[in-house]
């Protein structure tokens, strides 16, 4: 059932109509797949630029996520507008499941993702796609910058630049793959600087986690990173701006992340924990103290009364999932701050109600 409403959606869009008619290529090199929900206000911009990459032979894939303003008469004024474009619309479900749709019919041998609110450079296709074909590897990696009223500040990873065998991604990116010991985001977490071979991606059936609406992209890039056999990583090439936005899904405050987060966990020590080849043991667990550190600071800029705040953080810290992850974690050995790691040893030896007691004592 949920097949034929999705296959009514995509004819609805246009797809049916376009796709290998007048002549168009079967496969594409590149698949840019852009989950859009009620981004009116910069989709423009970035459709634009996407479409003015210099390398040409590629497909958008405009996944209307059921908004609510003219994002839905966009998406299609784009696809009678130019062949490569396909709109597609679906009921709202979220970013993960837009992915996911737009994945589900994309043809190219690379597979992109943008955000409808960022745009890119007119060579970022272009280069990374070349790179990808001189040192024949399934991923490539680039970085972006920030954008902000303030300006432009570049994003980079703590991963020296470079291509990696699988050898080499074993010994140097493995360690960080999931969670590095600095408790700072992975290198794949932004799915939007990846390029990644559509085979890995379909070989190995990896698919975003749907329900999750924050941190969707850390499982989904973390098992693409696992997966490839050999990766390129474009260190301080930032062709890529990131748009931070006040009114993304990253930046939009929810009632409670924990249970999303904790259901997140599961599935990383899922997948991860069942691999023979690497031991991600520690990583998982790291994971873990990651998430306490979202879901601690929301509740604690949320204002709440002391009673009640005791007994939010409980709901996280008394969790038996919680409790077991952080038990061994050599919380000394961490790269992170003095004031962090006291923060770290608190939440794991659930010393949160004495040490505020004694702080407002």
């Amino acid at each position: 059932e949920r097949k034929a409403e999705q296959e009514s959606d995509v004819l609805h869009a246009g797809y049916g109509k376009n796709y290998a008619a007048e002549g168009e290529k079967i496969m594409p090199k590149v698949s840019v797949i852009v989950p859009v929900y009620n981004a009116e206000k910069y989709l423009q911009e970035c459709v634009d630029s996407i479409l003015s990459q210099t390398l040409t032979d590629l497909e958008v894939i405009l996944v209307d996520d059921g908004s609510a303003d003219s994002s839905p008469v966009i998406c299609d004024g784009y696809a009678e507008r130019d062949k490569r474009v396909k709109a597609i619309h679906q009921r709202n479900s979220g970013a993960a499941a837009a992915r996911n749709h737009g994945m589900n019919v994309a043809r190219g041998e690379y597979i992109a993702f943008v955000d409808s609110d960022d745009w890119i450079d007119a060579d970022m296709y272009k280069r990374m796609v070349d790179t990808a074909e001189e040192n024949d590897c399934d991923l490539v990696i680039c970085d972006c910058l920030k954008e902000s009223d303030s300006g432009s500040q570049l994003y980079t990873h703590d991963l020296p630049a470079g291509f990696y065998d699988r050898e080499c991604m074993y010994s140097v990116y493995f360690p960080q793959l999931l969670m590095p010991d600095t408790m700072e985001y992975p290198v794949t977490i932004s799915n939007w600087l990846l390029l990644i071979r559509r085979e890995v991606i379909s070989a190995n059936q990896i698919t975003f986690p749907e329900g999750m609406r924050f941190s969707e992209d850390l499982l989904f890039g973390s098992e693409v990173g696992y997966f490839a056999q050999s990766m390129t990583y474009l260190k301080e090439y930032a062709p890529y701006h990131y748009r931070q936005n006040p009114d993304s899904v990253t930046h939009t405050a929810y009632k409670d992340k924990w249970p999303l987060l904790r259901e997140l966990w599961c599935r990383i020590n899922e997948s991860f924990g069942k691999k023979q080849d690497y031991d991600f043991t520690q990583q998982i667990q790291r994971c873990m103290l990651f998430f306490i550190y979202m879901a601690m600071n929301q509740r604690r800029y949320a204002g709440l009364p002391t009673r009640e705040f005791f007994h939010e953080t409980g709901v996280v810290l008394d969790d038996p999932l919680v409790h077991e992850a952080l038990r061994t974690i050599p919380v000394s050995q961490l790269q992170i701050s003095w004031k962090l790691k006291i923060i770290s040893l608190i939440y794991q030896k659930k010393w949160l109600r004495p040490a505020l007691l004694l702080l407002r004592g």
